[in-house]
């Protein structure tokens, strides 16, 4: 089996008489960069509350880093850094008294604080902002800070809700370039956004939530075959699109036809299957300019969901 970071078992939490999360069962690899995608009340912001062990459920439990959130949760809280959709910020005092005071509360060693505070700034892009006031910083930099203090105590799982909440176009970029650079460097991520076609980028799984209940979880793959939605592969060659058409109905693909210039098809095997494809057209003599997915990420995916019963 596969390792494992995050694993829920029928993970229940009311509010009353409103259930906000139905029993949910919910597995996240190790390196994974998942995104947690729904509409507004989804359930999406309890379910992290509840991983970053801050919130108890009604019911069922999981464990995150091999840790029960409901027997240990102080435990989970040394493997998980956790960004609220809305957090605040100590205004008054210096970017550098602000991961101080953080570094303290994750327990930092005293010897190590100066250094663990001075890679997490540079980590951030706020490397020389260690002496300006919180309150002077842009919003963007603001949410490079806030992402900051969740990586002060290394954590290998990080939480995050909303995270581009607000941010300019320049500045929610600059985060996806931080996310990717996290990824790289082995973390694993659980990305809460309404901005879907931003997450394609860096995310290498999705979960979808709906009234609280998941409706497909896995890779991106796995998800979209789960809803029924099909991949749609371009072929732009050289010298027109005969070529390519013919070689495609010959290897059996599905639904070929030209279009603009280019030839699509639909496409459900396998990604080896996919590169197979192409190194057929190639062997085919067809001078292939273009070969790739149109469609079929992590937003029409979403939109494919809405219509799976629940």
């Amino acid at each position: 089996m596969k390792d494992e970071i995050v694993r829920t078992s029928s993970l229940r939490r009311e509010y009353g008489d409103v259930v906000a999360v139905k029993d949910i069962d919910l597995s996240v690899p190790r390196g994974a960069v998942m995104a947690l995608v729904g509409p507004n009340g989804a359930g999406k912001s309890t379910l992290l509350k509840m991983l970053s062990a801050v919130l108890e459920p009604t019911r069922g439990t999981a464990v995150v880093n091999g840790v029960d959130i409901n027997e240990n949760p102080r435990g989970v809280h040394s493997s998980v850094g956790f960004l609220p959709d809305f957090f605040g910020l100590y205004e008054e005092i210096t970017v550098g008294e602000y991961l101080e005071y953080f570094a303290r509360a994750y327990a930092v060693p005293r010897g190590r604080r100066e250094n663990v505070i001075a890679r997490t700034l540079a980590d951030v892009d706020l490397a020389g902002k260690a002496g300006a006031r919180v309150q002077a910083l842009s919003r963007g930099m603001r949410q490079r800070l806030a992402i900051g203090r969740t990586l002060l105590h290394e954590p290998p799982l990080l939480l995050l809700d909303e995270p581009a909440s607000g941010l300019d176009p320049e500045s929610r970029h600059d985060l996806q370039k931080l996310f990717t650079r996290m990824a790289q460097a082995g973390k694993t991520l659980i990305v809460s956004s309404h901005i879907l076609t931003e997450l394609e980028d860096y995310c290498t799984h999705v979960a979808i939530l709906r009234e609280g209940n998941l409706v497909a979880c896995g890779s991106l793959a796995e998800v979209r075959a789960s809803v029924g939605r099909k991949r749609r592969v371009r072929v732009r060659a050289a010298g027109g699109t005969e070529g390519a058409l013919a070689l495609l109905r010959a290897a059996g693909m599905e639904s070929p036809a030209a279009e603009n210039g280019s030839v699509f098809f639909n496409f459900s095997g396998t990604e080896d299957e996919l590169s197979g494809t192409l190194k057929r057209l190639l062997d085919g003599g067809v001078k292939v300019l273009h070969f790739g997915e149109e469609g079929g990420g992590i937003q029409e995916t979403y939109l494919a969901s809405l219509e799976k019963k629940i």
